[in-house]
């Protein structure tokens, strides 16, 4: 089918040979012929109308059709403006709207009918983890949606001396093989005015900010608590053989014999993670309970988490429950990046000139050595 430009340029082309043929007769035109190429004019006024309209929505689908930058995308991430990974998948993404969508002129995905090609570039960890997505390593997942790995359920160490001609300790590595598959990590906006987006020029950004971080958010929570029914992963609070590390006397206490149980099994802790609520409260701990002094200096806060062992905090964790872990042993599989298209063309949104934003990506957990996170009681 042809575009909108293509539809008006041949109208215009028959009025003007209509025009042509008539000075050719060396006559003027009929009073039906006149009457035809007004009501082919005002056709053309409003294809014309309607490629402006095209235009201005292809230019504000652009924004929204933005690459995921390194790693997990979201407000804190950079975005790829230049020939790198995101600026072809960008122009990739961008090449499917225009072929799907071509016959109606306008650049919107029609639900249903465009895929998006995956977007899983790779970006180092942050030096200052600010969130716990931030100390887990991503990898692409790049040969399909479903995968497989070793998880070592067993590590105990036996080496020993041994004299001459004895017979060698055996020590014991016991690898689990897990299947699982990636899962769409989604949500919608609500349907809004298409004009939202023409007269406020930031709103475009603020939402697909916002839409992003909430993917990311659902990622972090399923990575905790998913309890691997259905569609949710099988978070680490659901995962057999994690460490199980129970109250004893009080928070303090508590906390500091965590590292012991992970140094018993010669795993390395890497960084703490508690619900907010916890850690605030860790932090304004006094002396004598109200008004002494604080207790977390830096000095009392490696003796207790660890020397150079880092805090975060994340509402995916339950209050009264703190993770410590080697987070090297955990893993975020990227199958699609996160993304936000906008679609102003289905259901009821092109008789309502509304627009509708939608935000996903896949995703999976990866539990490498099980033993290496603990799951440390706050409470009694």
């Amino acid at each position: 089918m042809k575009t909108l430009k293509e539809q008006a340029a041949d109208l215009k082309a028959q009025m003007l040979g209509l025009v042509d043929a008539s000075k050719a007769a060396g006559r003027d035109l009929t009073a039906a012929e006149g009457n035809w190429i007004e009501d082919t004019a005002e056709k053309v006024r409003d294809l014309n109308r309607r490629q402006v309209k095209a235009e201005e929505s292809a230019a504000l689908m652009a924004k929204l059709v933005k690459p995921v930058g390194p790693g997990y995308g979201g407000p804190d991430d950079s975005r790829t403006s230049g020939g790198g990974v995101g600026s072809s998948w960008s122009k990739a993404v961008m090449a499917q709207m225009d072929q799907a969508a071509a016959h109606l002129g306008v650049k919107a995905l029609l639900s249903g009918e465009v895929g998006t090609p995956a977007a899983v570039e790779i970006a180092d960890l942050p030096l200052i983890p600010l969130r716990l997505l931030d100390l887990v390593a991503r990898t692409p997942l790049e040969e399909g949606n479903t995968f497989s790995y070793l998880r070592q359920t067993v590590l105990q160490n036996n080496a020993a001396v041994v004299a001459d001609g004895a017979v060698k300790p055996t020590s014991v590595f016991t690898f689990q093989e897990v299947e699982d598959r990636a899962r769409v990590v989604a949500h919608l906006s609500e349907p809004f005015p298409l004009r939202y987006l023409n007269d406020h020029e930031g709103l475009a950004d603020v939402l697909d900010s916002q839409m992003l971080t909430g993917v990311l958010h659902e990622v972090e929570h399923q990575l905790v608590a998913g309890d691997g029914l259905g569609e949710n992963f099988t978070g680490i609070l659901s995962t057999a053989g994690v460490t199980d590390v129970a109250f004893a006397t009080d928070v303090l206490t508590t906390i500091r014999h965590a590292r012991t149980v992970l140094e018993g099994k010669n795993e390395n802790p890497t960084a703490w993670v508690f619900n907010p609520e916890d850690l605030e409260a860790l932090d304004l701990m006094r002396e004598d309970g109200a008004t002494g002094g604080f207790l977390m200096d830096s000095a009392a806060a490696d003796t207790i988490f660890g020397p150079g062992v880092k805090r975060v905090s994340s509402l995916a964790v339950p209050a009264g429950t703190a993770l410590l872990a080697d987070w090297s042993q955990v893993r975020v599989r990227v199958r699609e990046g996160a993304s936000t298209l906008a679609a102003t063309q289905a259901g009821d949104l092109w008789s309502k000139n509304q627009v509708q934003l939608r935000s996903e990506g896949r995703y999976c957990n990866q539990m490498k050595r099980p033993q290496a996170v603990a799951v440390v009681h706050l409470a009694a």
